[in-house]
């Protein structure tokens, strides 16, 4: 059964998420959207119903400026996300929900890496897919984050950039680009004990499979699965997709059971 949730974010945002509860358990996987996606995104639609399958709880959202969310594409920053985590989390624990796994997919990724996981002890895993974990080092093709755009940022407010997959398009405001100057969110993966999963598309033309390799070498309690084939998204090879998604609920089962 999935229920659609309506909550405020700190500042009067409008967020909306769905519940797929399987079972009266206090576990729950929390899926966090990556920039210019949803909670809908396909790889997140076959992970539910693999989840659903294995009698796993889940709980998908959309942040700010996205999806069913309201708020201004532009005033999204990486620093609001994190608050519309939270804001979230605190919701999912006043549920009983007393064991959380967090799953942050490319720029979501980054968000659940910037959460201090000191404060919610209910969170005993993290999963990144294809990881948007260094902002100065991950934008290889399209390149959203390059000094040139946060020029163009300044001077109009804003940079527009399209989805490839459904060429729906996303405003990058400028206060976003002066935040990632100073964030780095996989420091904070490797100072964790807890476990983490990275799991990476060799094909990812946006973020390469290399930044993930890299920071799973890093980090204390860490796992890396590579997708042979997968692209950023999961998008392009439904075996690649179906892959990704078992080596998570796999991964899932492992720290829930």
């Amino acid at each position: 059964m999935e229920e659609k949730y309506y909550y405020d974010s700190t500042d009067g945002i409008k967020l909306c998420g769905l519940l797929s509860k399987v079972n009266d358990g206090d576990s729950i996987v929390v899926l966090c959207h990556g920039l210019n996606g949803s909670k809908e995104k396909e790889s997140f639609n076959t992970l539910v119903e693999l989840l659903q399958k294995n009698n796993i709880n889940s709980f998908r959202f959309d942040f700010r400026g996205h999806g069913e969310s309201t708020g201004n594409d532009f005033d999204m920053t990486p620093l609001k996300e994190l608050e519309d985590l939270k804001i979230t989390l605190d919701m999912i624990e006043k549920m009983n929900y007393k064991r959380i796994i967090l799953l942050g997919a490319s720029f979501g990724a980054g968000i659940i890496s910037l959460l201090d996981i000191s404060e919610y002890k209910s969170i005993k895993a993290l999963i990144s897919w294809y990881g948007c974990l260094d902002y100065n080092a991950t934008i290889e093709e399209d390149r959203f984050f390059s000094k040139e755009h946060m020029q163009i940022a300044q001077e109009q407010g804003y940079y527009e950039i399209a989805s490839r997959n459904s060429g729906r398009k996303f405003r990058l405001g400028f206060k976003l680009y002066e935040e990632i100057q100073n964030l780095v969110p996989y420091e904070n993966l490797i100072k964790e004990d807890i476990p983490i999963l990275f799991v990476h598309g060799t094909v990812d033309k946006m973020i390469p499979y290399t930044l993930s390799k890299k920071i799973n070498k890093l980090c204390k309690n860490s796992t890396l699965k590579l997708i042979e084939n997968g692209d950023h998204t999961f998008s392009n090879d439904e075996k690649a997709r179906l892959e990704a998604c078992n080596v998570t609920v796999d991964f899932i089962k492992g720290i829930l059971n």
